[in-house]
């Protein structure tokens, strides 16, 4: 298995084609979604369904074509408890609108197979190791985390990665991490985001105060992770 012995991944089925397996996307992104027990189940399913209505909106689908190569790898990786093993549906080639649908279908149904507590630390560990087996390579790698709470302290005896370990391995790999956070009752979350989540050239966090609020907000930061001109 590729990936670090003490990460805790499902098994992936890669999405590829014989044209496209060696070739270069302008973008390697992974939408890295908290399914922690904060997260009540609509507001899974409105998390999805923001990812989704994303994909499919005009002003994405754009971005994406005006993209070198017009085309970039996208995956989704569900995080919860550290000690969990992580979702995720593996590598999709985005490419045009058909393929953008396809994935926002995709993504709208995922059950909800992982909950517990906020291990956003092993979470993006095992999103850097999924960046390392994508089936094309890119300039610019970005791991888009979204959730609403602080990662908490591990027990002494716990053997986890957390947020401190996870963006210093960021850093040795050049990959982005950007954060959206879900406010609700956490009036301090914005600040832990900014100062324990983001790394990396051209990283940011945005930040909503109610669920609700979601769907807007991801579009709005999944169109500035495609500009061109983002470092």
């Amino acid at each position: 298995m590729p990936f670090a012995s003490n990460s805790r991944v499902v098994p992936l089925t890669l999405y590829q084609d014989a044209s496209a397996s060696a070739a270069e996307v302008a973008i390697k992104l992974i939408f890295a979604v908290d399914a922690s027990d904060s997260i009540e189940d609509w507001e899974w399913r409105l998390e999805l369904s923001g990812i989704a209505a994303a994909l499919r909106s005009r002003p994405v689908q754009e971005a994406i074509a005006v993209l070198p190569g017009h085309r970039l790898g996208l995956a989704m990786l569900v995080w919860a408890d550290a000690t969990q093993r992580h979702d995720t549906t593996g590598w999709r080639l985005i490419d045009g609108p058909e393929t953008a649908a396809a994935f926002a279908a995709e993504i709208e149904t995922w059950p909800r197979r992982v909950t517990g507590g906020t291990g956003m630390g092993e979470g993006v560990a095992s999103a850097i190791s999924l960046l390392k087996i994508a089936p094309w390579t890119s300039r610019r790698q970005i791991i888009d985390v979204s959730g609403d709470g602080v990662e908490p302290l591990p027990l002494l005896t716990s053997n986890v990665i957390m947020m401190r370990e996870a963006r210093a391995m960021a850093a040795v790999a050049g990959v982005i991490i950007n954060g959206l956070c879900i406010v609700k009752d956490r009036p301090d979350l914005y600040d832990w985001y900014v100062y324990s989540v983001m790394t990396g050239p051209g990283a940011f966090v945005m930040q909503v105060k109610e669920m609700r609020d979601f769907p807007r907000a991801f579009q709005a930061k999944l169109l500035k992770e495609l500009q061109v001109d983002v470092a």
